[in-house]
Formats: structure tokens, sequence, C-alpha cells
């Protein structure tokens, strides 16, 4: 029984996260300004929380403001809380 509810529960855990080399949409709910770049707080369409780094030297620096609507191509996931995001690309959508 332990081993059923062990499944269940990763079932649950990783069928809200996407998985590397997916592209998501996300809402910018926050931005954080750090040394070199920024961290997005970021929202899934689930209501999840995510964040990403962008910055110049990271390859992945966009212009982008709270509020919007980003697309990312993710490379990799830290599972953190919130989990982290690390970008091969990121979009704002219109």
């Amino acid at each position: 029984m332990k081993t059923i509810l062990q499944f269940a529960l990763a079932a649950l855990l990783f069928g809200c996260n996407p998985s590397s080399g997916s592209r998501e949409a996300y809402y910018v709910s926050k931005i954080s300004q750090e040394k070199d770049g920024k961290t997005l707080h970021l929202r899934d369409q689930n209501n999840n929380e995510f964040t990403t780094v962008i910055s110049i030297p990271n390859g992945n620096y966009i212009e982008v403001n709270e509020g919007d609507t980003i697309s990312i191509e993710i490379e990799s996931i830290i599972e953190t809380y919130p989990p982290i995001l690390i970008s091969k690309d990121i979009k704002v959508l219109e």
C-alpha cells in the first residue's frame, strides 16, 4: 500500500511540472533585480509557481515586464520550491 501511495504522489507531482526539452507559457508575476540579471517569478496555467533567471552571461536575457506572458524552451529543471527553470530560449508572447 505504501508503494502505491508513493507512486500516486510522484505521478501527481510530476504531472504538474513541465519536462525538460518542452516549451511552456508562463505569466510573469514578479521580477527581482539581481547583480547581473533578473529573477522572473512565474505562474503556469494551473497557477503553479516557478522561477527562472535571465542574464546576458546566461545568453537568455530579454526585455520583460511584470504581467507579460512568456514562452520558455526548458533546458532543465532544478527541483526546489518553487522549481527553477533553466531556459534555452525565452520569448515574450503578444
